[in-house]
């Protein structure tokens, strides 16, 4: 496929999926942060249990479309983070490819780590700063550019950018992993085909794989980075981080070197039921450009 057909069938496909699985998210993110006193809830007991117990909280104590907070800012996020990831690794194929149009796994890697940081800076930071603000705020009807303007007016502008070392961490893994299990993944099921070609579920199993990787890899900065952002420098807290440093080893000391993997199984239960609506969307949406708009999917080639 020619690559703006493909950014926007995958633009599409990231608010389509995202759409679906926010609340998800909104739970993660939930049982990452701190409440008010400084206190995490629901530390112990079955994971899947403790999903469906901060969901159903959310539910009773603040609607049903609460669990759709920080929407906004997620769905745009996704949207301006998979066309920036789609075209930097596509430069960095490109640039270092082989004659043959192929990466090396290190090449793999490092392009992924090139798309995750470039994200990172220009649109994952400042979006997850607004979205886990959302997320957390309870009993209000904030929107996102409501929580946009207060950020930057009692904390200053550059309060956006907070937690993006962790964040950094996230999303280079992410894109690291990513690119380099799944390309190996397609690769061998490639060479298990009688027919020697790709199939449309070898995407969907390389990046169930790669995401299942991810979430166990790097969860312990998301936590971070959700804790670093969750915490308002302009309000008197329990507990006050100077540093993503700082708050890692806090989280250890005071909760558990366990703290760190808070929120892990609510986004793999995010993952399975994402990667298949992404699939499933990035399908429809790339059919419907092409069938809709083939003279301009015909300039793009």
């Amino acid at each position: 496929g020619d690559p703006l057909r493909g950014m926007a069938a995958g633009a599409c496909a990231g608010a389509f999926e995202a759409t679906i699985t926010c609340p998800l998210d909104t739970i993660k993110v939930r049982l990452q942060a701190l409440d008010h006193s400084g206190k995490v809830q629901l530390r112990r007991g079955n994971p899947l249990l403790k999903i469906f117990a901060t969901g159903r909280g959310i539910v009773e104590n603040e609607g049903f479309l609460a669990l759709w907070k920080g929407w906004g800012p997620l769905v745009s996020g996704v949207m301006v983070k998979k066309a920036i990831r789609f075209s930097s690794f596509a430069q960095y194929k490109a640039t270092f490819s082989d004659k043959k149009g192929k990466l090396s796994n290190s090449h793999r890697f490092l392009g992924g780590v090139v798309a995750g940081t470039i994200e990172t800076v220009t649109v994952v930071t400042p979006s997850e700063m607004v979205k886990v603000r959302l997320q957390t705020e309870k009993g209000t009807e904030k929107q996102g550019i409501e929580i946009l303007r207060k950020i930057i007016r009692d904390e200053g502008i550059l309060a956006l950018y907070k937690g993006m070392t962790p964040t950094w961490f996230r999303q280079s893994t992410n894109q690291g992993c990513r690119f380099l299990v799944f390309g190996r993944i397609s690769d061998v099921l490639k060479g298990l085909d009688s027919q020697k070609q790709k199939r449309h579920w070898h995407g969907f199993v390389g990046g169930g794989i790669a995401g299942g990787i991810n979430v166990y890899v790097n969860n312990f900065a998301d936590v971070v980075k959700t804790r670093m952002q969750n915490q308002n420098n302009s309000v008197k807290s329990a507990k006050v981080y100077k540093s993503s440093l700082h708050c890692l080893q806090d989280i250890v000391r005071s909760e558990g070197i366990l703290a760190l993997w808070n929120g892990s199984t609510a986004r793999v239960v995010r993952l399975v039921p994402g990667q298949a609506i992404t699939f499933g969307a990035y399908s429809f949406f790339d059919s419907l450009i092409k069938r809709n708009f083939p003279a301009s999917a015909s300039r793009m080639k």
